[in-house]
This record gives structure tokens, sequence and C-alpha cells, in this order.
């Protein structure tokens, strides 16, 4: 219970003002977005995709 009617944050004392970013793990600068071995695995799988369709197409449109 708190010592007094005015104090709402109980018998602790102050409140620890803390950052966001402190509380995520404080990272601050490096990289950001997606690794060069992400995007080079994203850019092979898109030439497969496009190799498939492109073969797709000459076999007979799907059809």
């Amino acid at each position: 219970m708190a010592r007094n009617g005015d104090n709402l944050l109980g018998l602790g004392g102050q409140r620890n003002t803390v950052s966001r970013g402190a509380l995520r793990g404080g990272k601050k600068g490096g990289p950001t977005g997606p690794s060069a071995q992400a995007q080079d695995h994203r850019s092979e799988l898109l030439r497969k995709l496009k190799e498939k369709n492109e073969k797709a197409k000459e076999d007979g449109g799907g059809e």
C-alpha cells in the first residue's frame, strides 16, 4: 500500500524513465534492410521463377 494518498507509485519511489530504444536493445546505427546474402538468395529465386515461366510459355502456354 502507498505511504500517502497522493503517491500512485507506491513504496517503490520514483519511476525510472527508459527510452523505447533502450528497452528494445539499444541498437545504434548499423546496417538496415536485408543482408547481402538475403538479396542474393532473392535474386536467384526470381531468376529461377522467370526461367520457369518462360519455359512454360514455350511448352504450350498452360492450356
